[in-house]
Protein backbone atom coordinates (compact mmCIF):
# COMPACT_ATOMS: atom_id res chain seq x y z
CA UNK A 1 0.00 0.00 0.00
CA UNK A 2 1.38 3.41 -0.97
CA UNK A 3 1.73 6.59 1.04
CA UNK A 4 -1.24 8.01 -0.85
CA UNK A 5 -3.31 5.02 0.28
CA UNK A 6 -2.40 5.56 3.95
CA UNK A 7 -3.30 9.24 3.57
CA UNK A 8 -6.68 8.25 2.11
CA UNK A 9 -7.25 5.87 5.03
CA UNK A 10 -6.54 8.68 7.50
CA UNK A 11 -8.93 10.92 5.62
CA UNK A 12 -11.68 8.26 5.77
CA UNK A 13 -11.09 7.88 9.51
CA UNK A 14 -11.37 11.64 10.02
CA UNK A 15 -14.26 12.40 7.71
CA UNK A 16 -16.32 9.20 7.84
CA UNK A 17 -15.55 7.65 11.26
CA UNK A 18 -14.50 4.61 9.23
CA UNK A 19 -13.44 1.90 11.70
CA UNK A 20 -12.41 -0.44 8.87
CA UNK A 21 -10.05 2.24 7.53
CA UNK A 22 -8.68 2.61 11.05
CA UNK A 23 -8.02 -1.13 11.27
CA UNK A 24 -6.29 -1.09 7.88
CA UNK A 25 -4.14 1.93 8.81
CA UNK A 26 -3.18 0.25 12.08
CA UNK A 27 -2.15 -2.95 10.30
CA UNK A 28 -0.24 -0.98 7.70
CA UNK A 29 1.72 1.38 9.96
CA UNK A 30 1.90 -0.30 13.38
CA UNK A 31 5.14 -2.23 12.76
CA UNK A 32 6.96 0.64 10.96
CA UNK A 33 5.98 3.04 13.76
CA UNK A 34 7.26 0.60 16.39
CA UNK A 35 10.57 0.50 14.52
CA UNK A 36 10.58 4.31 14.33
CA UNK A 37 9.96 4.56 18.08
CA UNK A 38 13.17 2.55 18.47
CA UNK A 39 15.09 5.75 17.69
CA UNK A 40 13.98 7.00 21.12
CA UNK A 41 12.95 3.99 23.22
CA UNK A 42 15.02 0.83 23.58
CA UNK A 43 12.41 -1.38 25.26
CA UNK A 44 10.22 -3.10 22.62
CA UNK A 45 7.16 -3.42 24.88
CA UNK A 46 7.30 0.28 25.73
CA UNK A 47 7.57 1.14 22.04
CA UNK A 48 4.49 -0.97 21.31
CA UNK A 49 2.57 0.74 24.13
CA UNK A 50 3.50 4.16 22.80
CA UNK A 51 2.41 3.32 19.25
CA UNK A 52 -0.86 1.79 20.50
CA UNK A 53 -1.49 4.96 22.54
CA UNK A 54 -0.90 7.05 19.43
CA UNK A 55 -3.48 5.07 17.49
CA UNK A 56 -5.97 5.45 20.36
CA UNK A 57 -5.42 9.21 20.28
CA UNK A 58 -5.86 9.26 16.50
CA UNK A 59 -9.24 7.57 16.86
CA UNK A 60 -10.33 9.77 19.77
CA UNK A 61 -9.29 12.99 17.98
CA UNK A 62 -10.13 11.90 14.46
CA UNK A 63 -12.45 14.88 13.88
CA UNK A 64 -9.57 17.28 14.61
CA UNK A 65 -7.31 15.88 11.88
CA UNK A 66 -6.95 18.40 9.07
CA UNK A 67 -7.79 17.41 5.49
CA UNK A 68 -4.84 16.33 3.32
CA UNK A 69 -2.73 15.44 6.35
CA UNK A 70 0.10 13.04 5.56
CA UNK A 71 -0.63 9.90 7.61
CA UNK A 72 3.03 8.90 7.84
CA UNK A 73 4.29 12.31 8.94
CA UNK A 74 1.39 12.86 11.33
CA UNK A 75 1.74 9.49 13.06
CA UNK A 76 5.55 9.67 13.16
CA UNK A 77 5.31 13.10 14.79
CA UNK A 78 2.87 11.74 17.38
CA UNK A 79 5.14 8.77 18.11
CA UNK A 80 8.15 11.06 18.48
CA UNK A 81 6.32 13.41 20.86
CA UNK A 82 4.92 10.57 22.97
CA UNK A 83 8.35 8.92 23.12
CA UNK A 84 10.02 12.14 24.25
CA UNK A 85 7.29 12.73 26.84
CA UNK A 86 7.80 9.20 28.11
CA UNK A 87 11.55 9.76 28.41
CA UNK A 88 10.97 13.05 30.22
CA UNK A 89 8.66 11.37 32.74
CA UNK A 90 11.13 8.54 33.23
CA UNK A 91 13.92 11.07 33.83
CA UNK A 92 11.94 12.73 36.62
CA UNK A 93 11.08 9.38 38.18
CA UNK A 94 14.69 8.21 37.93
CA UNK A 95 15.87 11.45 39.55
CA UNK A 96 13.44 10.79 42.38
CA UNK A 97 14.57 7.17 42.82
CA UNK A 98 18.24 8.18 43.01
CA UNK A 99 17.44 10.98 45.43
CA UNK A 100 15.28 8.76 47.62
CA UNK A 101 17.76 5.89 47.84
CA UNK A 102 20.81 8.07 48.48
CA UNK A 103 19.34 10.85 50.62
CA UNK A 104 16.39 9.46 52.53
CA UNK A 105 17.36 6.57 54.84
CA UNK A 106 13.69 5.79 55.45
CA UNK A 107 13.07 5.05 51.76
CA UNK A 108 11.37 1.71 51.29
CA UNK A 109 11.77 0.38 47.73
CA UNK A 110 8.83 -1.97 48.31
CA UNK A 111 6.40 0.91 48.74
CA UNK A 112 4.07 1.68 45.88
CA UNK A 113 5.32 4.59 43.78
CA UNK A 114 1.88 6.13 43.13
CA UNK A 115 1.41 6.40 46.90
CA UNK A 116 4.74 8.22 47.22
CA UNK A 117 3.82 10.64 44.44
CA UNK A 118 0.43 11.30 46.02
CA UNK A 119 2.11 11.87 49.35
CA UNK A 120 4.49 14.39 47.81
CA UNK A 121 1.66 16.16 46.03
CA UNK A 122 -0.20 16.51 49.34
CA UNK A 123 2.96 17.75 51.06
CA UNK A 124 3.43 20.47 48.45
CA UNK A 125 -0.24 21.47 48.66
CA UNK A 126 -0.05 21.72 52.48
CA UNK A 127 3.12 23.79 52.26
CA UNK A 128 1.52 26.12 49.70
CA UNK A 129 -1.40 26.64 52.09
CA UNK A 130 1.02 27.96 54.73
CA UNK A 131 2.28 30.75 52.45
CA UNK A 132 0.92 34.29 52.82
CA UNK A 133 -1.98 34.80 50.42
CA UNK A 134 -0.12 37.19 48.09
CA UNK A 135 2.89 34.85 47.79
CA UNK A 136 0.69 31.80 47.21
CA UNK A 137 -1.47 33.50 44.60
CA UNK A 138 1.49 34.89 42.64
CA UNK A 139 3.22 31.50 42.74
CA UNK A 140 0.16 29.47 41.70
CA UNK A 141 -0.79 31.84 38.88
CA UNK A 142 2.78 31.78 37.59
CA UNK A 143 3.73 28.10 37.99
CA UNK A 144 0.45 26.24 37.62
CA UNK A 145 -1.67 28.53 35.47
CA UNK A 146 1.30 29.81 33.45
CA UNK A 147 0.22 33.46 33.62
CA UNK A 148 2.76 36.12 32.69
CA UNK A 149 4.10 38.51 35.32
CA UNK A 150 2.11 41.34 33.72
CA UNK A 151 -1.13 39.32 33.77
CA UNK A 152 -0.62 38.46 37.43
CA UNK A 153 0.12 42.10 38.29
CA UNK A 154 -3.13 43.17 36.61
CA UNK A 155 -5.13 40.43 38.35
CA UNK A 156 -3.67 41.22 41.77
CA UNK A 157 -3.69 44.98 41.14
CA UNK A 158 -0.04 45.37 42.14
CA UNK A 159 3.15 46.30 40.31
CA UNK A 160 5.13 43.84 38.21
CA UNK A 161 8.01 44.24 40.67
CA UNK A 162 5.73 43.21 43.55
CA UNK A 163 4.68 40.06 41.66
CA UNK A 164 8.32 39.18 41.04
CA UNK A 165 9.09 39.68 44.74
CA UNK A 166 6.08 37.57 45.87
CA UNK A 167 6.96 34.78 43.48
CA UNK A 168 10.64 34.76 44.46
CA UNK A 169 9.80 34.74 48.16
CA UNK A 170 7.27 31.91 47.71
CA UNK A 171 9.86 29.83 45.84
CA UNK A 172 12.44 30.50 48.54
CA UNK A 173 10.04 29.43 51.31
CA UNK A 174 9.01 26.27 49.44
CA UNK A 175 12.64 25.32 48.84
CA UNK A 176 13.40 25.75 52.52
CA UNK A 177 10.31 23.91 53.75
CA UNK A 178 10.66 21.00 51.32
CA UNK A 179 14.45 20.66 51.14
CA UNK A 180 14.38 17.37 53.05
CA UNK A 181 12.05 15.75 50.53
CA UNK A 182 12.91 16.55 46.94
CA UNK A 183 14.35 19.22 44.69
CA UNK A 184 11.63 21.85 44.17
CA UNK A 185 11.59 21.37 40.40
CA UNK A 186 10.69 17.72 40.82
CA UNK A 187 7.98 18.54 43.34
CA UNK A 188 6.51 21.09 40.94
CA UNK A 189 6.50 18.51 38.15
CA UNK A 190 4.75 16.00 40.39
CA UNK A 191 2.20 18.56 41.52
CA UNK A 192 1.45 19.71 37.97
CA UNK A 193 1.25 16.14 36.66
CA UNK A 194 -0.92 14.61 39.34
CA UNK A 195 -2.92 17.52 40.76
CA UNK A 196 -6.62 17.38 39.80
Amino acid sequence: MTTDASDRLLQRISEENDSEAFRMLFELLYAPLCLYAGRYISDPLTREDIVQDVFCIVWEKRKEILPNTSAGKYLASCVKNNSLNYLKRQGYLQEYRIYATTTRPSYDPGREEPYLLKELEELLARTLEKLPETYRLAFILSRFEEKSTEEIAAMMQVSVRSVERYRARATEILRQELKDYLPLTLLLFIFRTFAP
